[in-house]
């Protein structure tokens, strides 16, 4: 079993250029097949709604029409699946959270395509074969195991709660453009920041240091997700011929752990990261975090503040990394 999100709306897409994101909802596919569609082939539900306001059937939705529009510049597009009381949507490209708002809709009835659903979801990870620091040396993410202690960005060492692997093929990345990673080259940010190439998920983040960012943000220090530093020389968005290999590793709590001499994120479960789950999976860290399932604010915050990826952009002339063995 797999899930997906749904996002409740606050107005018709088609009545106003501008809409905002409500909620998120992170439903359970039941489909026997792998596309979001309308009708279903065989009629049968395609997601358990039961946990979704209003929404009465996932076999035939109120409508099934595409529309596009950009969150803060970065493309956006949905499939809207119910136009009153109340909206939801199915976001298939881009990315968008609770509070955004979705400008410059197309306000066109266009009927949607079907969707793959392995489409769908943002997976925020690092990739196999990065080295990690641990108190006893680097160490290949993939050898960790739980309770493995790794270094933390406060100077300590923290045992690894939960990990969690997903194998996207290249034919998969070739369907799913959105979900190839993001290469950051060996010396990007000086000779060994990151000492060699570092392969991450578009949507991980990276801790970021700025002469502009306590100006503009009041915080010498900030998370960027990795696809809002693409400068296409440098770091880079491409699609392995040999797919790739997403992991991540989440601790008691959001941490900076240091990957091939950059620090970066542990695994956060927002909304977007929790959407990327299998059921399965999702089942597995429910069982170590149950408070998760009802709340995942119970969490705790991020470890440090988060730039949107047009932010971190907008600095891209005026990056360095940090540099050190902790950062707090």
């Amino acid at each position: 079993m797999k899930f997906i999100t749904v996002y409740e709306i606050n107005v018709d897409p088609l009545s106003s250029t501008n809409v905002t994101v409500l909620n998120a909802y992170q439903v359970a596919i039941t489909d026997d097949d792998n596309f979001l569609e309308d009708p279903d082939a065989d009629g049968s539900q395609q997601f358990d709604v039961s946990s979704i306001p209003g929404l009465g059937n996932s076999a035939n939705f109120q409508t099934f029409e595409t529309y596009s529009g950009d969150v803060n510049g970065q493309p956006v597009t949905f499939t809207l699946l119910q136009f009153s009381n109340p909206q939801y949507i199915v976001v298939t490209q881009g990315t968008v959270g609770v509070n955004d708002t979705i400008a410059n809709t197309n306000n066109t009835i266009v009927t949607a395509n079907p969707s793959q659903y392995d489409t769908l979801p943002t997976f925020v990870c690092f990739t196999a074969g990065s080295l990690i620091l641990t108190p006893s040396g680097r160490r290949k993410i993939e050898t960790l195991e739980q309770g493995d202690k790794v270094v933390t960005g406060d100077g300590s060492s923290k045992p690894v709660q939960w990990i969690g692997r997903r194998r996207l093929s290249a034919a998969e990345l070739k369907r799913a453009p959105h979900l190839c990673p993001v290469r950051i080259r060996a010396g990007t940010f000086s000779n060994d920041r990151p000492k060699r190439d570092l392969l991450i998920s578009p949507q991980h983040r990276i801790v970021i240091a700025s002469a502009l960012l306590e100006l503009w943000h009041s915080h010498h220090m900030m998370l960027a997700p990795a696809k809002g530093l693409v400068n296409h020389r440098s770091i880079t968005q491409d699609s392995p011929e040999v797919g790739a290999d997403y992991i991540h590793i989440l601790f008691d709590r959001h941490e900076l752990v240091n990957v091939e001499g950059i620090w970066s994120e542990s695994f956060f479960p927002g909304d977007t990261s929790m959407g990327a789950m299998s059921g399965d999976t999702k089942r597995e860290l429910f069982e170590l975090f149950p408070e998760l399932a009802s709340d995942m604010s119970e969490y705790g915050d991020t470890a440090l503040p988060v730039l949107k990826a047009f932010e971190a952009h907008m600095l891209q002339q005026d990056l360095s990394v940090p540099k050190g063995r902790r950062i707090s």
